[in-house]
């Protein structure tokens, strides 16, 4: 299994330059690799080309100088992939073909790790995104042309529709923040806070109260419209806690229990009947 170098800036220091192979020791050592598997010859014609490996590392950099370690991984990683699919027979020399390996490398192990936000990784993209800045500083500035045309400019050279050059700007300038960080101060709300809650709907939480409120005034005008009688058993039965039995009632009103049963269910129906004049319908209830 291919694995890439530890410590590659260090192996490097320590063995000093590497030679450059001649066409011929190239192509002796990628068949001996790829026809016999002899991992001795892929190491040696890996090793001969790190110097290239490391100096796309450092222009895929962050600009200090040095190689960024994660980027020399990755150049390596394009080199032993390169070692695995070249063809000595093609008449192209090793560090032609293993270059475009070692840059897909780094570009995609950039952009996978440029946000958290996945982000899209076709040819097309790739070739825009990195080499926006190079097209912004070949057009350069003129103050008497407007933005918007040298914009169209830019997109036209880097093969992307204008609206999408907004895109990539901010895609290549702007990092991941913290929905924990503070809006504004540093005692202030989390940016998560202020974020929008599709979920509630605040117009329709306050049509409920207000629908609920409408509701119970009516439910009440329409109680209050009842006999004496058939309102306090409907009451005692049905909202007192505990609710009251017909048992209990009947001597309270010096009637039967059967007797407070029927007063009962004819209040139930002088509320149906009211309720259904005011077009209050039984879900409205719920």
């Amino acid at each position: 299994m291919n694995k890439p170098v530890r410590n590659w800036h260090k192996r490097r220091t320590r063995r000093g330059r590497h030679e450059m192979l001649p066409p011929e020791e190239e192509l002796r050592l990628a068949r001996a690799w790829q026809q016999a598997g002899d991992k001795t010859a892929r190491d040696r014609l890996v090793e001969a080309f790190m110097p290239l490996a490391g100096a796309m590392a450092k222009r895929f950099g962050a600009g200090t100088g040095a190689a960024d370690p994660d980027l020399a991984q990755q150049a390596h990683i394009g080199l032993l992939k390169a070692a695995d699919r070249f063809d000595p027979d093609q008449g192209v020399r090793f560090s032609t073909y293993a270059v475009w390996w070692v840059r897909a490398e780094i570009q995609d192990f950039k952009l996978a790790n440029l946000s958290v936000v996945r982000r899209p990784n076709t040819a097309s993209f790739r070739n825009a995104f990195f080499n926006l800045s190079r097209v912004e500083q070949s057009i350069g500035t003129d103050a008497q042309e407007p933005e918007t045309t040298r914009d169209a400019r830019i997109a036209a050279e880097l093969g992307v529709a204008p609206k999408k050059l907004t895109d990539l700007r901010m895609q290549l300038s702007g990092g991941d923040s913290s929905l924990n960080a503070p809006a504004q101060e540093e005692d202030g709300a989390d940016r998560m806070a202020l974020l929008p809650d599709h979920e509630t709907d605040v117009e329709a939480e306050v049509r409920g109260h207000l629908d609920r409120a409408k509701l119970r005034e009516t439910i009440v005008a329409a109680m209050q419209a009842l006999p004496d009688r058939e309102r306090e058993i409907i009451l005692a039965t049905q909202l007192a806690d505990p609710p009251a039995t017909l048992e209990a009632l009947a001597p309270r009103f010096g009637i039967s229990k059967e007797r407070v049963r029927q007063l009962r269910e004819r209040g139930f129906e002088r509320l149906r009947d009211t309720l259904r004049r005011l077009d209050v319908t039984p879900e409205a209830m719920l």
